[in-house]
């Protein structure tokens, strides 16, 4: 079986560059992007880059990846959408994906609606979700876009989590902590090799947490 399959939710308020990733992914045009405003479903066969490292003797080298990624509109309005997708679609990963441009406190509140909503998707009673959120492993990437707003700098963009997002954050951390939980600092709209490597990593990164290799 040289085919894995990788799921993929997308999530975060509107034009933070949710299906500029997803476009990049697919190796698709990223102009003139419209809003998305319903749940759309992606598909695409990729290798990873971290599989040509592997020695000629490994599976790994020769393996492609199904990605499925589910777009989701970001309008406020629309937000219940994101709950439909968590629950009708089998993720093994959430993006959430973060503008520094956009005003802080609503993609706060998109961020904590990520966690309630994923939250509502293991249980119907809140008591056992709770319990339930304890031991899930699920896996939370948090990507900062747009960093060639600022100078391409890693550094401001953990600064920009930890002075606006680092509660939220935190507390996503501790309602499921025995998931995965990372950042990256991207710009879906930049085509050089060194941005396509940083999309890369986050794929890389969720086939790390569930496969093991």
């Amino acid at each position: 079986m040289l085919t894995r399959d990788l799921s993929v939710t997308v999530l975060g308020n509107t034009g933070v560059g949710k299906s500029t990733l997803i476009r990049r992914l697919k190796g698709e045009n990223i102009e003139d992007i419209s809003p998305t405003t319903s749940i759309e479903v992606h598909q695409k066969s990729i290798r990873l880059k971290s599989q040509s490292f592997k020695s000629a003797f490994s599976i790994e080298r020769y393996r492609s990846y199904r990605v499925r990624a589910i777009d989701c509109p970001g309008d406020m309005s629309l937000w219940p959408y994101w709950k439909k997708a968590l629950a009708d679609y089998d993720t093994n990963g959430i993006i959430f994906m973060i503008d520094p441009t956009q005003d802080a406190k609503v993609q706060i509140d998109a961020l904590t609606q990520v966690s309630n909503y994923f939250l509502m998707t293991l249980d119907d009673d809140v008591v056992r979700a709770e319990r339930k959120a304890r031991k899930v492993k699920a896996i939370f990437f948090l990507v900062v876009n747009k960093v060639d707003l600022m100078d391409f700098s890693k550094g401001k963009a953990d600064q920009i989590l930890r002075e606006n997002y680092q509660t939220a954050w935190n507390h996503l951390k501790e309602r499921y902590p025995n998931s995965g939980h990372y950042w990256e600092a991207i710009s879906a709209i930049e085509k050089s090799e060194e941005m396509d490597d940083s999309i890369d990593g986050i794929f890389e990164t969720i086939k790390r947490e569930i496969y093991g290799d």
